[in-house]
């Protein structure tokens, strides 16, 4: 039971991390700070490839320690060990608040992320505007892009 205990304590601490660094994000969309916006992203894929091996690892400490019928309950793993099956169930509970916590946070990055490429956009555009009717040797504009 402690090697469940402790996935879900490393679990809990990457997601308080992730949620720690989410919280930055909007000062780098705000600066448009293409460095910060792109090492957010790589630090992101690493932790997914991390939350997803912890997962794994604490599914294979989980599937160890379930009772004879191989299903690993909170209530099964009560019978067995009351104490630490409450401590897993407080720090589960702490997880799923985590992840609730930062899914809130990628849906508010996401939000202004789309109006910070708004606003790219229209600077490039304002920067390189397309001509109305013609272009610069009198043909027919074509069509613009959406």
């Amino acid at each position: 039971m402690d090697e469940v205990l402790a996935g879900a304590a490393a679990l809990r601490d990457a997601l308080r991390a992730e949620v720690d660094r989410a919280a930055a994000v909007p000062a780098a969309l705000r600066a448009l700070d293409a460095g910060r916006i792109f090492d957010g992203a790589t630090a992101r894929a690493g932790f997914n490839a991390q939350v997803a091996a912890l997962q794994a690892r604490l599914a294979a400490a989980l599937a160890r320690v379930a009772p004879g019928d191989g299903e690993a309950t909170l209530a099964g793993l009560r019978a067995r060990a009351p104490g630490p099956a409450d401590a897993l169930a407080a720090s589960l509970a702490e997880v799923r608040a985590l992840a609730a916590l930062l899914a809130e946070r990628d849906r508010l990055n996401l939000a202004m992320a789309t109006r910070a490429r708004a606003c790219v956009r229209g600077y490039l555009a304002a920067l390189r505007p397309h001509p109305a009717a013609y272009d610069r040797r009198g043909a027919p504009a074509a069509a613009r892009p959406a």
